[in-house]
């Protein structure tokens, strides 16, 4: 991996073609390669952290246009691909920007959730209540795959109930997952920039990562505005909530790997986690509210020094 990362910061046309080839990849056999987008995205958060905002705008720039030219004879489908791919370098490269600027995991962080939030408010004050839309859209999906498989048809009444649940937070789940796969890259790029310049410095960055109270308590009033009936306030703060527990999924996160560090656990406690993670939504939960109770319960500070 180090030797990769040291060929992406090598020159703008070794970022680009990593980039560009990446993002291709990741759109031949979904979802099998889709997490090839991933290693395109890291790549141009390493390059921006490594080289500079302005160097890195460039890269942007090209990896765009060698996505549309390589995804237009390849896939024919060239201007969508680069499309699709901007919504995720952008934000990358933005956070990354930030933090190169202010070295702070966490400003990078709100960062990204302030952009995922602005985009569901535009997208409300713009276009209105995005429901129907959804709705629409998904229809004509289960619709298309009846059709290719009668058999499914059994099953189409319990998906028609699933699209009306799920609609009305499909823009918050698009948001918070473009966030999160953002703050995934960010954190990739960084580890490869880590291990150019200082191996082991993206795990002490990780295991200090926090907000505040103040910020804490913000992120429970979206999620107790988000519990009530206040109309469209309600509603974008359901949007809101998501992008917040993304937020407070990986704060969460930090307090686990710094607490289980303290106590000097054995890796399978970590291991244990992600496994538990993977297989029990709830327990995401469980991350999600030990991120928001931090600067109240302060875990690391408590297990400082007693294992």
């Amino acid at each position: 991996m180090r030797a990769l990362a040291g060929l992406i910061v090598s020159g703008p046309l070794h970022a680009v073609g990593i980039i560009a080839l990446s993002t291709l990849l990741s759109f031949l056999a979904p979802p099998l390669t889709s997490l090839l987008s991933y290693v395109g995205a890291a790549a141009l958060a390493l390059y921006c952290l490594h080289r500079g905002v302005r160097d890195s705008l460039v890269v942007v720039l090209g990896a765009a246009l060698a996505t549309a030219l390589l995804g237009q004879l390849l896939l024919r489908h060239g201007v969508a691909v680069a499309g699709t791919s901007l919504l995720l370098w952008l934000p990358v490269w933005v956070a990354a920007s930030v933090l190169r600027a202010t070295r702070s995991l966490a400003m990078a962080m709100l960062v990204l959730a302030g952009l995922a939030m602005l985009g569901v408010l535009a997208v409300f004050v713009i276009y209105g209540d995005p429901a129907p839309w959804w709705r629409q859209l998904m229809q004509g999906m289960v619709d298309t795959l009846v059709a290719a498989q009668p058999e499914l048809g059994e099953v189409s009444p319990s998906l028609a109930a699933f699209i009306r649940q799920s609609a009305p937070l499909m823009t918050g789940v698009v948001a918070a997952g473009l966030g999160f796969a953002a703050l995934t890259c960010l954190v990739l790029g960084r580890w490869w920039q880590s291990l150019l310049v200082k191996p082991g410095a993206l795990r002490g960055e990780f295991y200090a990562l926090r907000l505040n109270g103040a910020l804490s308590l913000a992120g429970i009033a979206v999620l107790a505005v988000a519990s009530l009936k206040l109309g469209v306030v309600s509603t974008i703060a359901v949007q809101w909530s998501l992008i917040a527990m993304v937020v407070f999924f990986f704060v969460g996160l930090a307090v686990i790997h710094a607490t289980l560090a303290n106590l000097k656990a054995a890796k399978a406690w970590l291991i244990g986690v992600y496994v538990l993670i993977s297989l029990i939504p709830h327990a995401m939960v469980l991350v999600v509210v030990t991120g928001l109770l931090d600067p109240w319960m302060d875990l690391r500070r408590r297990t400082a020094g007693t294992g």
